[in-house]
């Protein structure tokens, strides 16, 4: 694995303003210690016209076009590609998590959602792949279907920035709806803390891999909720729609840590059983484990093709 870059550090991303920024830093930063491979099988397909500006390559403005309007288009072409890969990201109220100590490097889960969401479709996009999104929290808030042209980056990070998280978490009508508008076989990544009161997101999941879909699910905690570091009587209020609950923390902090700890472990089994990629993230780490284990996802899924 390459030497984690500055710029992946969560206290420095969540200090940059900018999406766009993070993101691409954050890729540009993770991919300058990978060993580079040409991309193999694609070709190349006309996909929209631009007007000219400064720093586009001449070779590709339309001088067919020049004569008839007298107005400079650069063409913009798009790679046919193997892959269609759906981001899926968690837009529910308790994504919305901070800290209240100021001193916590964490993130909130959101932030940091974002940047992984638009860190990976940099990545997929910058690998001539197609990436679509699809926001939600009890049904679907924006769908983007996959899509590998230029500009396509941009409305990804336009929904992303515009995401505000509400609501409650349910998988089963959300995955239900999407496996619908998923056509032929590829890949689909869930960002989510996985929060949520229901039983059937493993026969949700398994509809996913029905589709032909290899999954990969990004499972993000911030550290509070890993190890319940408060002090003292406190009230807990809902980001979704709970009532408020007042207790010590201390009380049942090692009971909690541990059912913590079991429930991790029991996603990592249960997803394994059924042939789902899991990833464990705590908004305190750098992002390099989410991207490195998509780059290892993308070369298993080109061997497959192959």
């Amino acid at each position: 694995m390459a030497d984690i870059s500055p710029s992946m550090d969560p206290e420095i991303l969540s200090k940059t303003s900018s999406l766009k920024i993070r993101a691409r830093t954050l890729v540009e930063g993770f991919l300058s210690g990978q060993h580079k491979s040409p991309h193999k099988g694609s070709s190349v397909e006309f996909a929209e016209y631009k007007t000219y500006s400064p720093g586009d390559d001449i070779r590709h403005i339309d001088w067919k076009a020049v004569g008839k309007t007298d107005k400079y288009h650069v063409k913009q072409f798009e790679q046919s590609t193997n892959l269609k890969c759906t981001i899926m990201l968690d837009g529910s109220g308790s994504m919305a998590y901070e800290s209240p100590y100021k001193k916590n490097p964490a993130i909130n889960k959101m932030e940091y959602a974002r940047t992984l969401a638009g860190a990976l479709s940099y990545l997929i996009l910058n690998q001539f792949d197609a990436v679509g999104l699809t926001t939600f929290n009890d049904k679907t808030i924006s769908h983007i279907p996959p899509r590998s042209k230029p500009s396509h980056f941009q409305h990804i990070i336009h929904d992303l920035e515009n995401l505000i998280p509400s609501g409650i978490t349910r998988f089963g009508q959300v995955i239900d709806s999407l496996s619908e508008r998923i056509s032929g076989r590829g890949l689909a990544i869930v960002i989510s803390d996985f929060f949520a009161r229901e039983d059937d997101l493993i026969k949700s999941l398994k509809l996913l891999s029905s589709r032909g879909l290899e999954t990969i699910l990004f499972h993000i905690l911030h550290p509070d909720e890993l190890h319940l570091p408060f002090e003292g009587d406190v009230v807990f209020e809902s980001l979704e729609d709970d009532l408020p609950i007042g207790l010590d923390p201390h009380d049942i902090r090692e009971a909690y840590q541990n059912l913590i700890a079991e429930k991790i472990d029991s996603f990592k089994n249960s997803f394994q059983t059924l042939g789902i990629d899991y990833v464990f993230l705590d908004t305190s780490k750098s992002l390099d484990q989410g991207l490195n284990y998509y780059l290892l996802k993308r070369k298993s899924l080109q061997k497959w093709r192959s």
